[in-house]
């Protein structure tokens, strides 16, 4: 079967937010000091403005339906003297349905991504990602991303 990844629509709302509410159940459980659970995980509206926003693009990998998203954005680096000019393909988020996951589903639609970041010639792709996720940082690694800063915080 086909493979192919495309640029969704607002009609593929529905998709997105099947896998996306996935991916957020694993963080509810995991940072409940962060995230809880909703009826809706991805406001349709904030949807909408990614599928109508300049600088944000929202990806669907599909095997005859939806199996993967992703939400990126494009961020150039502030003009200022001391900071050299670039243009960063950021991904917000990257989900993979369940009955998908482990069988390079994930690799291949990463692969491609890479291929849509280097042609707009961006300088890099860049994410954050939880340290409790040890699954996507071993999957990051493979897909050669390195650390290049660390965000820390204390509860108060």
């Amino acid at each position: 079967m086909d493979i192919h990844m495309r640029e969704a629509t607002k009609n593929d709302y529905d998709a997105v937010h099947y896998i996306q509410r996935q991916v957020h159940e694993m963080h509810t459980k995991e940072r409940p000091d962060h995230y809880r659970m909703a009826d809706a995980t991805l406001d349709q509206e904030y949807f909408n403005s990614l599928i109508d926003g300049e600088n944000t693009k929202v990806f669907l990998l599909e095997k005859g339906q939806p199996i993967a998203y992703s939400i990126i954005t494009i961020k150039r680096t502030e003009e200022r003297s001391i900071l050299i000019p670039r243009k960063v393909v950021y991904m917000d988020d990257f989900g993979v349905d369940h009955t998908y996951r482990g069988n390079g589903m994930g690799r291949i639609f990463f692969e491609k991504i890479i291929e849509f970041a280097k042609s707009i010639e961006a300088d890099s792709l860049e994410l954050g990602v939880w340290e409790f996720n040890e699954g996507a940082i071993k999957f990051y690694e493979s897909m050669k991303l390195k650390t290049k800063s660390r965000r820390m915080g204390m509860d108060l």
